[in-house]
């Protein structure tokens, strides 16, 4: 092979690749732990099976492995993988029309699927139950990839305003996953058992619980469980060392749950805020160091913190951070093309060590007072009894105008409680009112709630 390819996966074939916790009737494979040669026989055969006519596929799988057999097959096949943030039929839809010969890959166990949230009915569809995965023909060998090949176009949630395009190339997977397991992984010999609440799909579970499976001694379980007790029970059975991805809200929920988990190597975090307070729960309960990961969709994770000891971050190396006249960061890696404005201010401690001083769209005036909304924020995340929340700044016609605050409390717990919690850390003009409680926040699945969902959300109280 040319020094311009790499491997599509650089392990010992003998490895365990994945831990299925129920039969798989697509590949046929019975419950329990994959080796690295069945996982790469099954990719090659599926590879075969995909349409020569279709170039963008948009992987739908819900099974962690199969879609990460879904995303090897595609590589191979010289597709280009599509992560939008949500599945929505509206995003499909306008995926489909902006990249051409688009089609959907799922593992559904419906004969159909076609509706509100599901797939839409343009679209070439390959259900995997249907198809099943044939020809599965032992032996395989590693196909070598193009470094330059394009494999996958991700998009950023929106949070702060229109979802964009960020194309990576085999060569950003195989160099940032080298510099996320160095930094993200335990120092042990063995195997990790790596378990995510996180969907596959986006950058957040792609990076960690996809492509670290790859190239690094990575074991990953198939199903991304819900609620705590179904975590627990999953733990149990995985042999030690084990660890976890998961995102703020989760682990929130994991602690509120008061059940006892098996012990963790680690637990990595990200996407939203995370208070110390809850690093510190999270620690105790897992008997595990807990790792804050700070990234963004455009360049990948960039920077690590050990959140239940310190506020400073410790910038990946191979990263750089270079600060524009408005203050503002841009941040450039030689794995990724295109360089990426951050949202967020930064504050240089040393070479390597930086904290975050609120994002760019942070700061609010009420009445003359300039305030931050992560501060506030910080105070919402630090009241005991709440389970999820977030306070804003809606467009709201009225002369002075109020912060808003949606909330879902713990049972017996009353907003009058939480108003009281903002009045001893807050400016009278900065509590939020009013204080909106709902059953559920509209989170996606990665944890993340975009600004157009949020106030989407909000109007829809009204209506």
């Amino acid at each position: 092979m040319t020094s311009n390819t790499s491997p599509l996966i650089n392990r010992n074939l003998q490895d365990n690749i994945a831990y299925l916790s129920q039969d798989c009737r697509v590949t046929g494979d019975a419950k329990g732990f994959v080796s690295i040669q069945r996982f790469l026989d099954t990719t090659l055969a599926l590879s075969k099976q995909l349409p020569d006519d279709k170039q963008h596929v948009i992987n739908l799988c819900s099974n962690r492995y199969l879609f990460l057999v879904v995303l090897c097959a595609t590589i191979i096949k010289k597709h280009t993988n599509l992560l939008p943030s949500n599945r929505n039929i509206e995003t499909q839809e306008r995926l489909s029309q902006r990249y051409e010969n688009t089609y959907v890959i799922h593992d559904e166990l419906h004969k159909s699927l076609y509706g509100r949230d599901k797939i839409s009915p343009g679209l070439f569809v390959l259900n995997l139950n249907i198809s099943k995965i044939k020809n599965i023909k032992p032996k395989s060998e590693i196909p070598h990839i193009d470094l330059n090949q394009l494999v996958a176009i991700s998009f950023t949630s929106g949070s702060t305003g229109n979802a964009k395009p960020n194309e990576k190339t085999w060569n950003t997977f195989v160099a940032s996953t080298k510099i996320n397991s160095h930094y993200m992984l335990p120092r042990v010999q063995a195997t990790i058992q790596l378990l995510a609440t996180v969907p596959a799909q986006h950058m957040w579970g792609l990076e960690t619980s996809v492509f670290m499976a790859l190239f690094a001694n990575i074991c990953v379980v198939d199903s991304k469980p819900l609620f705590p007790q179904d975590i627990q029970e999953l733990l149990k059975i995985l042999p030690a060392p084990r660890m976890m991805v998961s995102t703020p809200v989760h682990l929130r929920a994991l602690f509120a749950s008061n059940i006892k988990y098996p012990k963790l190597e680690t637990v990595l975090c990200a996407t939203s805020p995370l208070t110390q307070e809850l690093a510190i729960q999270i620690e105790q309960i897992f008997n595990a160091e807990l790792r804050e990961v700070y990234g963004c969709s455009e360049i990948g994770s960039m920077a690590v913190r050990a959140s239940a000891k310190t506020e400073l971050w410790e910038r990946f190396e191979g990263i750089h951070f270079d600060q524009q006249e408005s203050n503002q960061i841009l941040a450039h890696t030689d794995h990724v093309n295109e360089a990426a404005t951050l949202g967020d201010f930064i504050e240089m401690q040393d070479a390597q060590h930086f904290l975050l001083k609120g994002r760019t769209d942070d700061m609010i005036d009420i009445a003359g007072k300039r305030g931050s909304l992560n501060e506030i924020n910080k105070v919402l995340l630090s009241f005991p009894e709440l389970i999820d929340g977030i306070v804003f700044f809606p467009p709201q016609d009225r002369p002075i105008p109020r912060l808003v605050a949606i909330v879902t409390l713990k049972t017996n717990t009353t907003k009058k409680q939480l108003a009281d919690h903002f009045r001893r850390f807050l400016d009278p003009v900065f509590i939020p009112r009013p204080i909106i409680e709902v059953e559920k926040l509209p989170r996606e699945d990665n944890g993340k709630l975009p600004k157009k969902v949020l106030l989407r959300f909000y109007q829809s109280l009204f209506n």
